[in-house]
């Protein structure tokens, strides 16, 4: 997946989304005016601690494929930290099939390996299969086979499940070999993976282990709350804005599964494990807005709601940042899911890294060159797949 990353130094602290559409327009070379277009109006305020929010908020939205942060130089000269995949913008070819699962594998991925299972991924909420390509790449080097799927994330996450199942075990019988699955699930993508693997009614009987990362097991607060990119600006919503807080209705499916306490998520925590699946839940702590940014955050929309009817009236709707919000308080969360609520029930196995939610997946950018590839979530999945080569007893759990 090729990766554009981009340093904007800012000008007394601020940078104007004109400067970013520029810097992008430039380093693709594309038009910038139609980059513009996809960008907030006006300026980032790299000083205001409502902009960390804003600017998760955008990763979230967008997802792997564009990632902004603030950042400082050696001199400590704020500036905004940009990763953006080059296909975000390019024009797009025929849409796909909507539902339609692929599976990105090793050319020898059905092939006997004794002892040693396929190792499956599956991305996140507008995630791509192409941000495991790093860590596929280090899994194989140890000697695995590997595959990663892509799936429609605008729908009912168990819909997703079962499309993917399907698809899997239809690639599966085709092989004369047995072969152990392994699944890796980053984010929304491990509630995929777990749907497969615990619902009985799906095709998982080669699943022996599951491993999440930064996955929502209890929700993500994230999903409940009204747009929030224009919120400090001027006070101001757009009129689809307001419909959508006044109903206090998720524009799409998968986010209401992804609200805490969704039907979706009460029937997942309800399944008993399966006793022949080793599950194990890695946990994100290294949110990139620390607590006297948090309580600032909440301090402003407190003060919004004294002065402002309208925000009194969308109370429920930011209920999460007005009382606590672990997602984005460091050691607490990564930025997207706290870590109260990223475990399953039903591990004891569950490892908590100082990273934030997309670094989980992403490769550490110090520690990228070949003679220096650790990555603290790579090493974690490795040892649990050396666990998890196949004795005739199964998974060590």
């Amino acid at each position: 997946m090729p990766l554009v990353e981009l340093i904007i130094p800012a000008a007394d602290g601020r940078i104007s989304w004109k400067d970013v559409s520029n810097a992008l327009g430039k380093a693709l070379k594309l038009n910038q005016a139609s980059i513009l277009k996809m960008l907030p109006d006006g300026e980032i305020h790299l000083r205001s601690p409502a902009v960390s929010l804003t600017l998760l908020a955008i990763n979230l939205a967008i997802g792997e494929r564009l990632t902004f942060a603030v950042t400082r130089d050696s001199d400590l000269k704020l500036g905004l930290s940009i990763r953006c995949d080059e296909s975000l913008f390019r024009v797009p070819g025929k849409p796909e099939r909507p539902g339609r699962v692929t599976i990105h594998h090793d050319d020898d991925w059905l092939d006997s390996v004794q002892a040693r299972p396929v190792v499956l991924f599956l991305h996140g909420l507008t995630g791509k299969s192409e941000v495991f390509d790093s860590m596929r790449a280090e899994i194989r080097s140890r000697g695995y086979r590997t595959a990663s799927v892509s799936y429609d994330f605008k729908q009912p996450l168990a819909e997703s499940a079962r499309q993917v199942s399907e698809a899997v075990a239809a690639q599966l019988s085709a092989s004369s070999d047995h072969s152990e699955l392994v699944i890796v699930g980053h984010s929304m993508g491990g509630l995929v993976g777990r749907e497969w693997t615990d619902n009985p009614s799906l095709q998982n009987s080669s699943i022996t282990a599951l491993i999440t990362i930064g996955t929502p097991h209890h929700g993500s607060a994230w999903a409940t709350l009204p747009p929030l990119l224009n919120l400090f600006a001027n006070g101001e919503f757009d009129v689809g804005d307001v419909s959508d807080l006044i109903l206090h209705a998720p524009s799409s499916p998968e986010l209401r599964d992804l609200a805490p306490g969704s039907d979706f998520l009460i029937s997942l925590n309800s399944r008993a494990p399966r006793r022949d699946v080793r599950y194990t839940s890695i946990i994100g702590t290294g949110s990139p807005v620390d607590a006297s940014t948090v309580r600032t955050i909440q301090q402003t929309f407190q003060q919004l709601e004294r002065r402002d009817g309208f925000v009194r009236l969308i109370r429920p709707r930011i209920e999460p940042l007005l009382e606590g919000f672990d997602e984005l308080a460091r050691g607490r969360g990564d930025g997207i899911v706290a870590a109260n609520k990223a475990a399953m029930d039903s591990t004891e196995d569950v490892v908590t890294v100082k990273l934030s939610h997309f670094e989980l997946v992403h490769p550490v950018a110090e520690s990228s060159t070949a003679e220096n590839s650790f990555h603290p979530v790579w090493d974690l999945v490795m040892d649990r797949l050396d666990r998890c080569r196949l004795p005739e007893d199964g998974c060590d759990r």
